[in-house]
């Protein structure tokens, strides 16, 4: 009899055991949201409109979402998973999921019951905001294009009042604004040209400072104001005949210092000194002259993977003595860049935030781009913060969006350095083309995918805010999404 009690009492101990481990399966599930199904392995898909940088269209301008597709199917000798030049990413992403589920994943049936339920999402729950997040929106120089460009001075400033009255009103408390998008100027510089979306006319005087109102308009708000800067990009299609005589790129057109690249645009080259002392006395000129609290870059770095780009710079470089690769040494160009920026604006005014906005695909920075996003937050003297642009849902088949925020929380090492996260106010509502199957009608069939994202993103060790791209797609969304756009700000509203 006690033999019979001691199996009955064994097979309970068996059958408790394995419901345990599927209750770790959907508390897992619930946590991590979607699994990467590329997780654990060395390729990362790239979406075309996904490792894109910020969505910016225009009838004159070349969209970047169609300018970052165009090169990342291109090929270098370092894009292989072998190569020690390349390793970065590949180590960083294959980690992402794994520490995260590994008490799920002590049996081969639990990770495939895993897998097979990758669909779920977080729970919504409160989470409380932590003091003194950042809650930023992006106005872009397309938003110029309504409400300054052909504008007077009076109605620059009812009109950014308006728009600042807006953002304090939702809950918010910074504003990256674009004063440099093309190699000119929102503001009266010695060294740039007058932006075309100032007048319709590059290098024309508007008669007024865009900035100077901008600046002083968002502290009478209870704002701060960050300037937004294209360190690199010229002009987003490669008429040449539009630069102004008055810009740095006019002088130095049919020369290696500018590139026209075609179906792309017109961009500094990152490898020349004299481009890296041209961005870097932009950024002081603004400093110096302007109350801002912040310089903010975005994701165009390197325009191109060809090795003709800046080949003759790295035959330089190497018959001077160099032994780095051309990734690496074009990631160190880069590298060089950040960190003369971060101790300029630290030279002037020590409170004053640098921060950059990468793409949100870590492998597309590292190998594409050649921006080495993870020196920059494990080191001392780059940045303050990143501003990683995670514009991916719950169930983007190969980014979902909580891997993407744990991967780039998990990069940062240097407690000194914030995160924060990117997120894309323009997909409320619409069809998210490369999402996959499961993710393609997500932002239509919920409305409360930003407000989500954000109660989770609160919960990382480095989390310190976020911003949302842009004011158009908040405040002045197409009739189709409108009402998509009212419920999610509505939900945001619940969490701010």
């Amino acid at each position: 009899m006690k033999r019979i009690l001691c199996v009955l009492l064994a097979m309970l101990m068996i059958l408790s055991a394995g419901c345990s481990a599927d209750e770790e399966v959907i508390d897992n599930s619930a946590v991590l949201g979607s699994v990467n199904e590329n997780s654990g392995t060395d390729r990362i898909e790239i979406n075309p409109i996904e490792s894109s940088s910020l969505p910016e269209t225009e009838s004159s301008e070349t969209s970047s979402e169609e300018t970052t597709s165009s090169e990342s199917s291109e090929s270098t000798p370092e894009t292989s998973a072998s190569s020690s030049d390349n390793s970065k990413p590949n180590t960083s992403s294959s980690s992402i999921s794994t520490s995260s589920i590994s008490s799920a994943a002590e049996s081969s049936e639990s990770v495939s019951e895993f897998s097979a339920s990758s669909k779920s999402e977080p729970q919504n729950t409160e989470v409380s905001a932590p003091k003194g997040e950042i809650r930023a929106v992006w106005i872009s120089y397309l938003e110029y294009q309504t409400v300054l460009q052909g504008k007077s001075q009076k109605q620059f400033t009812n009109n950014i009042r308006t728009m600042f009255s807006n953002i304090v009103s939702d809950g918010f408390n910074t504003v990256f604004v674009h004063v440099r998008s093309h190699s000119d100027a929102m503001y009266d510089s010695d060294i740039f040209p007058w932006s075309v979306y100032c007048t319709g006319t590059e290098g024309k005087n508007p008669g007024f400072d865009p900035l100077e109102i901008m600046v002083a308009e968002a502290h009478s708000a209870g704002l701060e104001i960050e300037a937004w800067i294209n360190p690199y990009r010229v002009k987003g299609n490669t008429n040449t005949s539009k630069i102004s005589s008055d810009s740095p790129a006019y002088g130095w057109l049919n020369t290696d210092k500018v590139a026209v690249i075609e179906g792309t645009g017109i961009f500094y080259n990152p490898a020349d000194e004299d481009v890296i002392e041209l961005v870097v006395s932009g950024v002081e000129e603004i400093v110096r002259n302007y109350d801002v609290d912040g310089i903010h870059f975005d994701d165009y770095f390197y325009p191109t993977t060809n090795e003709s780009f800046d080949k003759s710079y790295y035959n330089e470089y190497k018959a001077s003595g160099g032994n780095l690769k051309l990734a690496a040494w074009r990631r160190q160009n880069v590298n060089t860049l950040i960190k003369e920026v971060y101790s300029t604006v630290k030279a002037i005014d020590g409170t004053c935030r640098f921060g950059v906005s990468p793409a949100g695909n870590t492998e597309q920075n590292y190998n594409t781009l050649y921006c080495d996003v993870e020196t920059w937050v494990t080191s001392k003297g780059y940045v303050d913060y990143i501003c990683p642009q995670i514009y991916f849902g719950f169930n983007n088949k190969s980014r979902p969006y909580l891997d993407v925020l744990a991967e780039f929380s998990n990069m940062i090492t240097n407690k000194n350095i914030d995160l924060i996260i990117g997120l894309a106010a323009y997909k409320a509502g619409a069809v998210d083309t490369y999402a996959g199957a499961n993710g393609k009608n997500e932002w239509i069939e919920n409305n409360d995918i930003l407000s989500r994202q954000i109660s989770t993103a609160r919960n990382e060790d480095r989390y310190s805010g976020f911003a949302l791209y842009r004011y158009d797609s908040l405040y002045n969304p197409s009739s189709d999404v409108k009402k998509a756009v009212s419920n999610e700000r509505k939900n945001l509203d619940n969490i701010l």
